[in-house]
Formats: structure tokens, C-alpha cells, sequence
């Protein structure tokens, strides 16, 4: 909630035209909405967030870009250019051959 503004002082020297003023005021809570704004998204709030740890998104953080991966860290399969995760293959690969062995091991056996 705005505190209640102060009433100016009417001295012959201060005394703005009225349209000057209403634009000055204008500008002063629209720079103030800006203000509060930019303390909320950065975690700054009222609730005394600490400029060294800004908040962040959950989950993991995007994986930096550093270029073209090497051959003795590509993934094993054929024509797959990313980079191996576990067992040579990259983590697309490796859940897809996980799924296919666990589906191998869950068939009803004949009796």
C-alpha cells in the first residue's frame, strides 16, 4: 500500500505548471514499479533475498555449449554424434537399450 504523499511546499520559486506535475508524478511511479519489479524477479523482495545468490530456476542448468564433442567421447552408435554419458552411449541411447532389456526381462516365460 503508497504511503500518503506529503503535500508540497507552495513557494513561488517550486511551482510547476499543473500538466508538468502530473507528468512528473507519472514518471516517478512508473520508475517505482520498475523498481519494485526488478527487486522481485531478481529475489531481492521483502523477504531480504541476498545479492550474492539471486534466485534461480529449478532443475538442472542448461548445459554449456563448448563446441563439437571429440571422437573418443561420442556416443558408440552409428551416425549419433552426441556425447557418451554411461556405458558409450549418450543418455538417449543408454534409456532406450535400458527400456529394451527391461522389457526382455518382464515376457512371461512358456510353461
Amino acid at each position: 500500500m503508497a504511503r500518503p504523499r506529503k503535500s508540497p511546499v507552495s513557494s513561488p520559486a517550486l511551482a510547476l505548471p499543473p500538466a508538468l506535475a502530473s507528468w512528473a508524478e507519472a514518471i516517478g511511479d512508473a520508475i517505482g514499479r520498475g523498481l519494485a519489479r526488478a527487486l522481485h524477479n531478481s529475489g531481492l523482495g521483502a523477504t531480504g533475498g541476498n545479492l550474492a545468490a539471486p534466485m534461480r530456476k529449478r532443475g538442472r542448468p542448461p548445459k554449456v555449449f563448448m563446441g563439437p564433442v571429440p571422437p573418443e567421447r561420442r556416443c558408440t552408435v552409428p551416425g549419433c554424434e552426441r556425447e557418451s554419458r554411461s556405458k558409450g552411449l549418450c543418455s538417449a541411447h543408454y534409456q532406450a537399450e535400458r527400456r529394451r532389456n527391461l522389457a526382455a526381462n518382464n515376457k512371461p516365460k512358456p510353461s
